[in-house]
């Protein structure tokens, strides 16, 4: 069984009075490993990375490495529009000291280079580190797809072998369905709202920021889908769909980290130009996590009706 696959939480970088508080972030980091999720990405998209120093991410890694088992699985978030300076990124961060289990490299930011300047802004990657990658297509941030035949020939036998999955977010279901079927990846959703369709075309998993509250829902909606369990995965799913919405109503992880607030774990702050949830989402998000909190998983049984999934089913 591979290791990147799964329910895995790009983990929130809190801060208190601007400074990253590495004691709220060990709590967390501490908790979502207790809380039975497969593993944690450090420094994403999520954990505000981009306005991070490469001294404080080094940090982070470090002291979530202190509260976790060296066997539970972390990913440090690697991005950059140069590929040279990216690569080195990697080198000083092994060299700072022990080193995460994998890496989430994003296709280069900003330049929107061709599939050709992809494949060989990965292939330099994998020069530059003999751990893992995991490859992280999200053109609403890169504005650059990664396409499917870029991976597929990033992914070939024999090739690039530290290249070992991919997290989607380009909204294809088409694309997403070829890299199952046809590449030896493991592929995890990264748009939670598609959670269900994902899981329900044979996705492996997902890196999702909403499992940071009750990771248990999200772990437990993918073995319904295992088992065949569709009805009870749908009911399940459009429980949770409500708050999955509202964590990405406003950007990326204001609301997570309001939410996480409201739950006791950190200080809302964010870093600019990241600003903080505004009033009026706080108080729809207030009401929603309390009904979010108190869902019931339903047991997984056998099957009493079985019918084909089609997206017609969620509401």
């Amino acid at each position: 069984m591979s290791i990147f696959e799964g329910i895995w939480v790009p983990i929130v970088t809190p801060f208190r009075r601007q400074e990253v508080d590495l004691n709220a972030i060990q709590k967390l980091a501490e908790d979502l490993y207790k809380s039975g999720v497969n593993g944690i990405v450090v420094c994403g998209t999520t954990g505000e990375a981009a306005m991070l120093d490469e001294g404080e991410k080094a940090q982070i890694l470090a002291a979530i490495q202190e509260v976790v088992p060296s066997t539970f699985p972390l990913a440090m978030g690697i991005q950059g529009s140069d590929t040279r300076s990216t690569a080195e990124k990697l080198t000083k961060l092994e060299n700072f000291g022990q080193p995460p289990a994998a890496y989430l490299i994003s296709a280069p930011t900003y330049v929107k280079p061709s599939q050709e300047g992809i494949r060989l802004h990965f292939e330099a990657m994998c020069a530059a580190t003999k751990l893992p990658i995991i490859i992280y297509n999200v053109p609403s941030r890169t504005g650059v797809n990664i396409e499917f035949e870029t991976v597929k020939a990033l992914s070939q036998y024999g090739q690039h072998e530290q290249i070992l999955a991919i997290k989607e977010c380009n909204g294809k279901l088409e694309q997403t369905a070829r890299l199952i079927k046809q590449t030896k990846l493991q592929v995890l959703c990264g748009d939670d709202v598609s959670l269900f369709d994902f899981l329900s075309i044979g996705g492996h998993g997902a890196i999702s920021a909403a499992a940071h509250l009750r990771p248990d829902l999200f772990s437990h909606l993918r073995h319904l889908i295992i088992a065949g369990e569709t009805s009870a995965a749908v009911l399940l799913f459009n429980q949770m769909l409500p708050m999955i919405r509202l964590l990405f109503c406003e950007p990326n992880p204001a609301p997570i980290k309001a939410a996480l607030s409201l739950l006791g774990y950190l200080q809302e702050e964010c870093r600019l130009p990241m600003t903080p949830m505004s009033k009026v989402g706080k108080q729809f998000l207030a009401r929603e996590l309390e009904v979010f909190m108190a869902i019931k998983k339903p047991e997984i049984t056998p099957a009493k009706v079985s019918y084909a999934y089609h997206p017609a089913l969620l509401h």
